[in-house]
């Protein structure tokens, strides 16, 4: 019971001596005072990248199990809804007009429901395809880092 009660009290007693240093200006990460007011980032859009347009990259995965991101504007494409997904008219295969798409994952796929013409169908749990693919835009990082992904796809 002591032991406990001393280990208490210098907790206490450090924990009060290091908040007593109040001569240091506290910074955020975005460089400026904590008390300064945050204003929300410009809105980006995909100005340039429509699907089929240009050479368009596929964006290195951040870890190993990360969905594919999305190098295109998506808003023709949402909402997507039971009868419209606009993302299978094109990812559905791995080709479209002479150009290499990256394909639906078999994952994707249901391994006992068929396509009217005796395709694999896709599985409804997968069928919101912006639940897990979402797009990027090219904006400078907020704050400084070294940050590498683990893939180099």
């Amino acid at each position: 019971m002591k032991k406990t009660l001393i280990g208490v009290t210098l907790a206490t007693l450090m924990a009060g001596f290091i908040g007593c240093n109040a001569t240091s200006q506290l910074v955020s990460m975005r460089g400026e005072g904590v008390d300064r007011p945050d204003h929300a980032p410009v809105s980006k859009v995909y100005s340039e990248k429509t699907p089929g347009v240009g050479d368009q990259k596929l964006i290195s995965r951040t870890f190993l199990t990360q969905p594919p991101l999305v190098p295109h504007a998506i808003e023709k494409y949402v909402p997507i809804t039971y009868d419209d997904n606009g993302c299978l008219e094109c990812h559905i295969t791995d080709e479209l007009r002479g150009k290499k798409l990256p394909k639906m994952g078999e994952s994707h796929f249901s391994k006992t429901l068929k396509d009217e013409d005796g395709n694999p169908a896709v599985e409804m749990s997968r069928y919101q395809c912006d639940s897990c693919h979402v797009p990027q835009v090219d904006a400078k990082p907020l704050v400084d880092n070294v940050f590498v992904g683990v893939t180099k796809r």
